[in-house]
């Protein structure tokens, strides 16, 4: 139960990530010193609560130290109250300046120019400038076997030509060292006196708004505003005193939370039967997210018999009914068929029609591969997260009533990331997404990256991302060469798709903010905006 202080407060508000698109370069905005955080009145001319504290409902990682992630969207997370990254991916599906102002890649591409936000100091004293991001940058690149590593891979050196001016040198001309620093792999900056610090685990030290209070791992993180004059550079963060990130167990736990006010802001599968009664009366209100880049679906090892068959693979994908998943437990998401998010260069409408949900076809594909009565389709791993485990069951269903018996085993979504690759199952039902609006780096993700493709990734898929990642090309050939590899993914059934969104938010009534998004492409929550008032 709440300390009876934060039963005095109330709520807050939502401030996600919205990302997608090609790199676009903006000039930024100034800064601010930290009494803009507790400005009287918010956006909409309500009172802001600077005491209060911002409850909110998501999963908790193990660590906090950017070197153990396997992935930014966890980390980001937990972090979003203390580290800043060079750049942010705005509602417009552009990057946008966070810690750097502006860039520029040189003409052949191979060289990127950031001019740094000057004033900015982090939690601990230490001026952010461009030694500290060369620090940073290079204490990244030697954390070996790394997620964090392989996101800055593409940087083959970099120098400090002022104070506020750093060059990147790129081994090659591409586009994917944006989506990079504008991920917490790679662009969040540490204090280069906390980089080898044995506590980075547990005590992040950042630019942003907020320092670490408490962290328990997998369980709660607790940050307090900074306090430190011109702490806070952004006037638009900080108003909250205190945030507050809670793992729970199930979403009827989340549920109760919010109903009860014991949470500010949890996840939302999209239904609003739960919560009608404090919908109608403004006590709650929803925020769906049905534009996010986030994906659902069955990943397949087609290494593993009787799925190295494409017709099995094309069996599945027209045995599952996704509308009638969709509309039962995730009805602010859209049904997808294709591997690819829709607000990405490469999507085609049309290729929505490839799998149609038709069990007889399925039935047919099944017999043609020698499988007239079915079989055993093993054990499928399921993401213990969401709506996914009751996903699972209807696509079992599904899979059931056109032969193809599967059990299912649930796993912590932290685990699947990287257990997936070393598990024997054929099948598992996880997010196909990234927190990136890179094309390239999202083809990397889906049909490339042994952590996600184990087996081995599809030569001829290999082949047609080659390029996808060159500054030169113009947005219509970009998207042509993309749009090759989805095509070749899709008519392979390299993945069975099932939906694109995440459902979205219920927040408190007070809650503020649910209009300017910093940050929810990828299932990525950076709640940096948000606050509550009285």
């Amino acid at each position: 139960m709440k300390r009876n202080s934060r039963l005095r407060r109330r709520r807050g508000a939502i401030a996600l990530c919205a990302a997608l698109a090609t790199a676009t370069l903006l000039a930024g905005c100034g800064g601010a010193s930290s009494s803009s955080s507790t400005a009287a009145t918010g956006s909409g001319g309500d009172t802001v609560d600077g005491n209060a504290t911002l409850d909110i409902g998501m999963p908790v990682p193990q660590s906090l130290d950017p070197r153990q992630a396997p992935e930014p969207t966890q980390l980001t997370i937990g972090t979003w109250p203390v580290y800043d990254r060079l750049l942010q991916v705005g509602p417009n599906a552009q990057y946008e300046p966070m810690l750097a102002t502006k860039w520029e890649f040189s003409p052949d591409g191979t060289t990127l120019t950031l001019t740094l936000r000057q004033g900015v100091t982090f939690s601990d004293g230490t001026p952010f400038d461009a030694e500290a991001v060369k620090a940073n940058l290079e204490f990244s690149q030697k954390a070996d076997k790394t997620a964090v590593q392989a996101y800055l891979a593409d940087v083959a050196g970099v120098t400090v030509v002022s104070a506020d001016t750093v060059e990147l040198q790129l081994k090659k001309a591409s586009t994917t060292v944006l989506s990079a620093l504008a991920s917490t792999l790679g662009g969040a900056m540490i204090s280069p006196k906390a980089l080898n610090s044995p506590n980075l685990a547990t005590h992040p030290v950042g630019t942003g708004a907020y320092v670490i209070e408490s962290f328990k791992p997998g369980q709660s993180v607790v940050y307090k505003r900074r306090t430190d004059e011109g702490g806070i550079w952004d006037p638009k963060t900080g108003k909250p005193a205190s945030v507050t990130i809670t793992a729970y167990s199930s979403l009827e736990a989340m549920d109760n939370a919010v109903k009860s006010g014991q949470a500010d802001i949890v996840t939302w599968e999209g239904h609003k039967q739960p919560y009608q009664a404090q919908l109608d009366s403004g006590r709650l209100q929803t925020q769906p997210l049905s534009q996010a880049l986030n994906m659902v679906g069955l990943n397949i090892k087609p290494s593993v018999k009787p799925y190295d068959d494409v017709k099995v693979r094309q069996a599945i994908n027209h045995a599952i009914n996704r509308q009638a998943i969709v509309d039962a437990l995730q009805p602010v998401t859209t049904p997808r068929v294709q591997p690819w998010p829709e607000q990405l260069p490469g999507f085609d409408a049309a290729r929505e029609s490839v799998y149609a949900y038709d069990p007889d076809k399925a039935k047919q594909l099944l017999a043609e591969a020698g499988h007239p009565d079915g079989f055993d389709g093993g054990e499928m791993l399921v993401a213990q997260t969401g709506a996914l485990p009751a996903v699972a069951q209807a696509v079992q269903a599904d899979l059931a009533a056109v032969g193809i018996k599967i059990q299912l085993r649930s796993l912590d979504v932290y685990a699947m990331v990287t257990g997936w690759a070393k598990a024997p199952n054929p099948i598992q039902l996880m997010y196909m997404t990234l927190p990136s609006i890179d094309p390239y780096s999202w083809l990397q993700r889906l049909f490339v990256n042994p952590i996600y493709r184990p087996t081995g990734a599809d030569p001829e898929l290999v082949k047609l991302t080659e390029g996808v990642d060159d500054p030169s090309l113009t947005d219509e050939q970009r998207a042509a060469k993309v749009g090759e590899a989805v095509a070749h993914a899709t008519d392979n059934a390299l993945y069975a798709p099932l939906l694109q969104g995440i459902g979205g938010y219920v927040a408190d009534g007070k809650v503020r903010g649910l209009d300017d998004f910093a940050s929810v492409n990828g299932g990525v929550a950076d709640f940096r905006n948000t606050y509550l008032v009285k």
